[in-house]
């Protein structure tokens, strides 16, 4: 049995709503980018023919100090998931390497390269959330 109309509407309107700061949206993310990963299946599942995948990534924009460069090995046993999280603590943005992986895997090729740029949003300073864009040059190389 429900409450009354009378005290339904007397708790609903003590409710308080709150929003997700920079860092809770950020681990939200993280949290979502976790099960997506345990839920993708093994590399040498996905991709049997190869031993490993390399993925480097060169960023640069408008700052002094971009992010430093990244290296990602995967072997067999890892996931075969190619979803990162752009570098920024306070962006909300990701990079999908799922398509450029799995081209290079299906056409037999040792590598490829390409360019992106971070769509997600960041907070900076007094100017508040603004367009990440981040570029990144990245490099996909395979051992077979």
């Amino acid at each position: 049995m429900g409450l009354p109309a009378r005290a339904l509407a007397t708790v609903t309107s003590k409710m308080k709503f709150t929003t997700v700061g920079p860092e809770g949206a950020r681990n939200i993310l993280r949290e979502k980018q976790r099960r997506n990963r345990m839920a993708s299946k093994e590399l040498r599942v996905q991709f049997p023919q190869l031993a490993s995948i390399r993925i480097d990534f060169a960023f640069s924009d408008e700052s002094l100090q971009p992010p430093a460069p990244q290296s990602i090995v995967l072997h067999p046993p890892a996931r075969a998931y190619f979803v990162y999280p752009c570098p920024y603590a306070s962006c909300n943005g990701e990079f999908d390497l799922a398509a450029p992986v799995t081209d290079v895997a299906e056409q037999g090729r040792t590598g490829a390269a390409g360019h992106t740029v971070c769509k997600g949003e960041r907070v900076r300073g007094r100017l508040g959330k603004t367009p990440c864009d981040l570029h990144v040059d990245y490099s996909i190389a395979v051992g077979k």
